[in-house]
């Protein structure tokens, strides 16, 4: 059995597609919101939430991602107009690392708790290796 990912022609608007982060955050993953428009190239235009756009905004499936391997899913049962309606209501939100990144954004459109597991792993983590330190050093 092969696990191919979905052509992106093939991708159903409101779709979450993930693609890893390329540097230091290599761990993480940016996530965005497939659209019911195309591009000139026929592909996806995607709807994201990053530092890079300052907010939600709209780019180009090749600007979103990248030449990497993608990830696409549907995590709820909203229609996908719905997904869309959310997203686009968010318009003009104010980007955040901490409170409302890619995945707060995302999880948001499709009526979850804007939550980011990335964010909440990291901290986790970095308290693991500080207590770690801590505890080294006292040895």
């Amino acid at each position: 059995m092969t696990d191919r990912p979905i052509p992106p022609q093939e991708l159903v608007p409101g779709t979450i597609v993930t693609v890893q982060m390329k540097g230091l955050f290599s761990l993480a993953h940016h996530f965005a919101l497939v659209t019911e428009k195309k591009g000139k190239d026929g592909l996806p235009v995607m709807l994201s939430n990053s530092g890079e756009l300052g907010g939600p905004g709209e780019q180009s499936w090749s600007a979103f991602v990248k030449g990497r391997p993608y990830r696409a899913f549907y995590p709820s049962n909203l229609p996908p107009k719905t997904v869309l309606y959310n997203a686009y209501s968010m318009w003009g939100t104010r980007y955040s690392f901490w409170r409302w990144n890619c995945e707060h954004f995302a999880n948001a459109c499709h009526g979850r708790p804007a939550h980011s597991h990335q964010v909440r792993g990291g901290l986790l983590l970095a308290a693991m290796m500080g207590g770690l330190a801590l505890a080294a050093a006292r040895n």
